[in-house]
């Protein structure tokens, strides 16, 4: 089978932690696997971004939440502003204010590192992706992350390096925290007509959509075609996300300048 290895996790044991009643994708052969497969595929030509909401089961998420806030009281917190690849027409940066904490720092038992390190997740991404053989990104620290952001947090406008973006929002913000992205305005290689960019970054594209996830929710998008953003969060709670690298090749890790920068250690 592709990826980097079988998960010592049972579809039984897995199935205490993901809702694979509603999401039956633990078999590339079943015909409801493959059906879900087609629905990603579809939604990520058009719009580019497909959710899975209750992806986690709903009496997990407490533990889940604890975890994850404890994690990121002890992560790294970055300010920066950055041009995120928009190529505006006008001089102009965005803003990125977030805390990371690594993958190293969870418990090798913990409800994340295993739906990550669940193998049949990986296959059916994969095949989501049309990557085959797909591969989990073996970086110990940035393969599976948690991302967290309080009130007056936010991630400005950007592009993604690349598609098949793969998130799982753990917990909502209190208010604000909303996704945000302007559908297909670069498709493959090329730019959009700065115009448009300089429309999306001051809220003048009619085609931008918002997508406020719930806890829970899987999430896969294609960032590196649509600009994007997380809009300032407004209050208590903070905004949860775990990020989960792939590659389609194996032993896939980061740099230390992006170790560094997400969070504020090499090893």
């Amino acid at each position: 089978m592709p990826g980097s290895g079988r998960s010592s996790k049972t579809m039984a044991d897995i199935a205490d932690i993901i809702d694979l009643e509603r999401w039956p994708i633990g078999d590339l052969t079943s015909p409801q696997t493959q059906a879900v497969v087609a629905k990603a595929r579809e939604k990520l030509r058009d719009p580019g971004y497909f959710t899975m909401p209750g992806f986690l089961r709903a009496g997990i998420l407490p533990a889940v939440q604890a975890q994850s806030r404890d994690l990121l009281a002890n992560g790294h917190r970055q300010v920066h502003e950055r041009d995120g690849g928009l190529r505006r027409s006008k001089p102009g940066v965005t803003r990125a204010a977030l805390v990371c904490a690594g993958g190293d720092r969870m418990a090798p038992d913990s409800p994340l590192r295993q739906v990550h390190a669940w193998q049949p997740l990986t296959d059916f991404l994969g095949a989501v992706f049309g990557v085959e053989p797909y591969y989990r990104s073996a970086d110990p620290m940035a393969g599976c992350m948690l991302t967290g952001y309080g009130p007056g947090d936010e991630l400005g406008w950007h592009y993604d390096p690349n598609d098949g973006v793969v998130t799982l929002m753990v917990q909502q913000a209190g208010s604000g925290g909303v996704f945000e992205f302007a559908p297909a305005v670069r498709r493959d290689a090329e730019d959009p007509a700065t115009e448009i960019v300089d429309a999306v970054v001051e809220g003048r594209w009619p085609g931008t959509l918002s997508e406020d996830q719930e806890a829970g929710t899987l999430a896969l998008f294609n960032g590196h075609r649509a600009p994007h953003r997380v809009t300032p969060i407004a209050s208590e709670p903070e905004r949860i996300m775990l990020v989960m690298s792939y590659d389609s090749k194996p032993d896939q890790v980061f740099s230390d300048e992006i170790r560094m920068n997400f969070f504020g250690r090499t090893a």
